[in-house]
């Protein structure tokens, strides 16, 4: 039965306990953007994690970039360990003396100057070096601050521009290292002979019978050297001697020089001297004359042979 209530008004019924409770309940709110779908979600969300919270973060990111990105290119790779050793030493020295405290946590960013330092220095041949590193630094701060393609074009340009410089410089420095190379090889080759040109013939004598290619190759110069491979048909300056070596009969006689004077023979000028009563002059014919050019104030070369 519905209840009744006073004449002339209607019954009004009474409110279910279960709608109360719904009406009770809170609404829930729209989820944040990030957890709706991938539609709103922000794509450069995971780059922006990457950057650097605080200036201490963005000074050793910079710091440890700058020193991979040199550390390729030092004039010396095999000598790494300096730069290296120099950054560690520091950071021991400032925790040795204490001073990693009064620093206040900066200590490894002044291991990391130190390193960094080091490396400009160990680059400086070729400068293009520093350009090359700044340019791919620009590159990836380019790509952490996307959507920002200008930084990141500015990084490509400047890696083109400095990669281009970089080649030119490099090719320029191996011209420069085998022109001096030449120069210090030529240099040597004056500087090596005999004092007398009766020596000569014992070096000879000795570099073939023993065999000891370095007393003969050492003596003779390019011209020489075109004649003895002509002679005996070998490719290399220690074949040449290897085949007259063959020749030689086991036990010859070693040629000894004589005690006459030598002959006054200015720098640049020639003297000959027979080397057909010797062993491999006999084995060579073409060779036993051979003629020396006094290269220095001490020093005679063979510049070249003759036939007895």
């Amino acid at each position: 039965m519905s209840p009744s209530g006073p004449p002339g008004q209607e019954s009004t019924p009474a409110p279910d306990p279960g709608s109360r409770a719904l009406a009770r309940r809170p609404v829930p709110a729209d989820p944040p953007p990030a957890e709706r779908g991938t539609d709103d979600r922000d794509p450069w969300a995971p780059w922006r994690r990457l950057r650097p919270r605080t200036v201490r973060g963005a000074t050793a990111l910079g710091l440890a970039g700058a020193a991979v990105l040199l550390l390729p290119f030092l004039d010396e790779p095999d000598r790494w360990w300096v730069p290296v050793g120099l950054g560690f030493a520091t950071l021991v020295l400032l925790a040795l003396l204490r001073l990693d405290r009064l620093l206040q946590g900066w200590a490894p960013h002044v291991a990391g100057v130190v390193l960094v330092a080091a490396l400009v220095n160990g680059t400086r041949e070729n400068p293009w070096a520093w350009a090359l590193a700044l340019s791919v630094g620009v590159i990836v701060a380019g790509v952490l601050l996307l959507p920002r393609w200008t930084v990141l074009a500015a990084g490509v340009v400047l890696l083109v521009v400095s990669g281009v410089g970089y080649s030119f410089r490099s090719a320029e420095i191996r011209d420069d290292r085998a022109r001096v190379d030449a120069q210090a090889g030529a240099q040597f080759r004056t500087d090596l002979g005999v004092a007398r040109p009766q020596l000569a013939l014992v070096s000879l004598d000795t570099g073939v019978s023993s065999p000891n290619p370095a007393r003969v190759c050492r003596l003779v110069q390019p011209a020489a050297l075109d004649q003895l491979r002509a002679a005996t048909g070998a490719a290399g300056c220690e074949d040449a001697v290897a085949v007259l070596h063959g020749r030689v009969p086991a036990g010859a006689p070693v040629t000894v020089p004589d005690r006459r004077p030598d002959p006054v023979v200015a720098v640049g000028a020639t003297t000959t001297v027979d080397a057909c009563d010797s062993a491999w002059g006999a084995a060579a014919p073409g060779l036993g004359s051979v003629v020396l050019t006094r290269t220095t104030q001490t020093t005679f070369q063979v510049s070249a042979f003759a036939p007895c």
